[in-house]
């Protein structure tokens, strides 16, 4: 879909989302940062810390489930908002709203109040990460303008998954589980005073003359195609993080080795989003075709960590994995920046991180309950057949 045709569902006067330039971007990224830092320290001490409090293996899931319905809630909530409101109302009540959720990890002693916990937290978080993507965005279109904003905001999240991990297990190692959370707790406090140095250069303009739902946007072939994307991409990264350590530690990988896998495909990634709005997406043709191969990296990448049996092998294929997810990403967010008018992008925005938090809920659960009544298929293949069912239809419909 060319990008004028979005105006089929009107066009509509711009809603009140001005940038800040330059350096004035600085806070924006450490709020990203912050954000996706929080979400991957997490995945080395959450389920230990749940198990103390008495978790069974299905509470376990429940608690690690329930952040990503409410997410999903925070992110239609925090798109809606945007659109009529601006990015800086959902952008602080969501870093606040995390701060004190962290603080209340340290309180909760039964498991039924960290469930109550994962899903305050989730729904602030749905909030925020929309409304740090509107601002970077602005209000103005053209990737000459949005896209090397859009590669730094990748490899923002990729820095975030690389170091949080690491960062949680030495202080949890050392401290206990709490001083995790009061160390996360005060970084989105840093992240919140941060934002005041963004918030005050947003204008808020005329709101849209018609509205625009969820429905209608989703509607939009473009919308469709990178959603679709979304939920291959992500859902085989949920299943990646959920099912790696298992494998390699099946392959005599300590825990340190583990986290060099994890290292190595956020690394790649990073790499591949830099390089992207110069180099790749001119090479490969567009936002879709970017997906289109990165999808392809995701299942090959997936397979080999299946099948290949030495340290060489899955370091190989995380690689690959990260050339997949680098490219991927960069080309949903084009997508849905490229098809989306100025004053429903918020919408637009929400509704693909509503479908990003599906993906990371619903696959992996999936890919472990067919490996549960089936063996020989292990996750890592029921997760490449969704991502190469995600290529084909994601395409199909982007080209209509």
């Amino acid at each position: 879909m060319a990008r004028g045709d979005s105006g089929r569902i009107g066009k509509i006067s711009a809603a009140g989302n001005s940038e800040p330039a330059g350096a004035g971007l600085l806070p924006v990224y450490l709020i990203v940062f912050s954000a996706f830092f929080d979400t991957h320290a997490q995945m080395p001490v959450l389920a230990p810390y749940a198990v103390s409090m008495g978790a069974t293996p299905f509470i376990l899931g429940v608690v690690i489930g329930t952040y990503s319905f409410f997410n999903i809630l925070g992110n239609f909530t925090g798109g809606a908002a945007i659109d009529r409101k601006g990015w800086k109302v959902p952008l602080i009540i969501g870093l606040l709203g995390v701060s004190f959720a962290l603080l209340i990890y340290t309180q909760v002693d039964v498991v039924l109040y960290l469930v109550l916990t994962r899903g305050a937290h989730g729904f602030m978080g749905g909030l925020l990460v929309p409304a740090a993507l509107a601002c970077l965005t602005g209000n103005k279109d053209g990737s000459a303008f949005y896209g090397p904003r859009l590669a730094v905001f990748g490899a923002t999240i990729g820095l975030a998954a690389v170091t949080g991990p690491l960062a949680a297990g030495i202080i949890a190692t050392n401290f206990g589980y709490p001083a995790v959370y009061y160390s996360l707790s005060a970084l989105m406090f840093t992240a919140t005073i941060a934002s005041a140095a963004v918030a005050k250069k947003q204008v808020v303009c005329s709101r849209p003359a018609a509205p625009v739902s969820f429905r209608q946007i989703s509607a939009l072939p473009e919308m469709r195609g990178a959603f679709i994307f979304a939920l291959g991409t992500m859902g085989s990264t949920g299943t990646l993080a959920s099912f790696l350590p298992a494998r390699a530690e099946s392959l005599g990988f300590d825990p340190a080795q583990t986290g060099m896998l994890f290292a190595t495909f956020a690394l790649v990634a990073i790499v591949v989003q830099i390089f992207w709005p110069g180099k790749l997406k001119p090479f490969l043709g567009g936002n879709c075709r970017g997906c289109t191969v990165g999808l392809f990296f995701l299942c090959l990448g997936l397979s080999l960590a299946a099948s290949l049996n030495n340290a060489t092998g899955l370091f190989a294929a995380l690689a690959t994995f990260g050339i997949g997810f680098g490219l991927t990403f960069q080309g949903m967010l084009g997508m849905v920046i490229d098809g989306s008018e100025l004053s429903w992008r918020g919408r637009a925005i929400g509704l693909f991180f509503a479908v990003y938090s599906f993906g990371v809920a619903v696959v992996p659960p999936l890919s472990g309950l067919i490996w549960q009544n089936l063996p020989a298929i292990f996750p890592f293949y029921t997760a490449a057949a969704v991502a190469l069912a995600s290529m084909a239809c994601g395409l199909k419909i982007a080209r209509q």
